[in-house]
């Protein structure tokens, strides 16, 4: 509190914060002799002992598993986008971290807590869709039908905005709707969005003179991997953070910029907590069949996995989007 007022405050850098952000973060990790990064290795499961994890099953991109044991596992493996045909997500991003919970018996939380973003720059390409943030509709530009007619309050949050598209797209035939800056000082928008102006140049469209092509896409997962405030699962010397975990703070509708916030303010708790009540030394040996592992379809088998989960807690969120063009994948 300043001056017997609350403040609340979010970190920005133009229009790409979380790049600034995980950029800079990796140059850090890089630089430590006392990290090892290791590249195109996926975790497809966790090991433990009496709900006690002692490490991570790895597989290499040509297929081979191998086992990492550790005293301490954190879980960072994000949310649930590759699993939607819109997202603004990258498309392997498809909630392992959450399958492998389930799989343990690790307790998960508000699955159906999936936020959808009203405007993700349209295209039949597949792969992540580029988000038109919301600072653009708060800096003035309009949401366009196929008439090119207003037809709601763009300020609206953003379920609002994105149920008025969804019921536009259906009575205009069509998979998206317009966003449009053309009535907005050039200058303005250049300087303002920098990032959004190039990357819609490169798509063919200036942002200037052209009214751009959006649609509703799956953007933020709020629901997780069930934390408390230190970022402990329901396993023990299991940790998870960012967006596969669940820790409460965002409700059924997170605020826009508070998600990196989150990420930062609940590693740090996780990390103190750690280095505090967890103490050095070698984890338990374990002996895992490794061969259980190969020749498994892990995309197709962590999907069913989750939306099984998610149509079991809430089935009329499941087959409300199943049954839509911006559906689950």
């Amino acid at each position: 509190k300043e001056g017997g007022h609350s403040q609340s405050r979010i970190l920005h850098h133009n229009d790409i914060t979380g790049k600034e952000i995980t950029s800079k973060l990796i140059d850090v990790l890089r630089k430590k002799k006392n990290i090892h990064i290791i590249e195109y290795t996926r975790v497809v499961d966790i090991f433990e002992k009496d709900n006690i994890c002692n490490g991570v099953i790895t597989m290499t991109s040509d297929g081979c598993p191998g086992m990492i044991s550790g005293k301490i596992v954190v879980l960072a493996t994000g949310g649930i986008g590759g699993l939607f045909k819109h997202s603004t997500s990258f498309s392997h991003i498809t909630g392992d971290g959450l399958a492998i919970a389930l799989s343990h018996g690790i307790e998960l939380r508000d699955v159906s807590y999936i936020q959808i973003h009203p405007t993700a720059l349209y295209s039949k390409k597949p792969g992540r869709r580029f988000l038109i943030s919301e600072a653009v509709r708060g800096e003035g530009a309009y949401l366009l039908d196929a008439n090119m007619n207003r037809f709601t309050d763009e300020l609206q949050p953003r379920d609002v905005v994105s149920e008025a598209i969804r019921e536009q797209m259906k009575k205009d035939g069509r998979e998206y709707v317009f966003l449009s800056l053309t009535h907005m000082d050039p200058d303005k928008i250049k300087n303002r969005f920098p990032n959004i102006y190039r990357h819609c140049l490169d798509a063919g469209y200036d942002l200037t003179v052209d009214p751009i092509p959006v649609t509703p896409a799956q953007h933020y997962f709020m629901g997780g991997i069930k934390v408390d405030l230190k970022g402990r699962t329901s396993m023990s010397h299991l940790y998870a953070i960012g967006e596969t975990s669940c820790t409460g703070v965002h409700g059924k509708n997170r605020l826009g910029s508070n998600s990196l916030l989150e990420s930062l303010v609940f590693a740090k708790r996780a990390a103190i907590d750690i280095t505090q009540n967890i103490s050095y030394g070698s984890p338990e040996m374990i002996n895992v069949d490794l061969s259980q592992y190969i020749n498994r379809d892990y995309d197709s088998e962590y999907r069913d996995i989750i939306l099984n989960e998610i149509k079991r807690r809430d089935g009329q969120f499941y087959e409300q989007w199943c049954s839509e063009n911006n559906s689950l994948g």
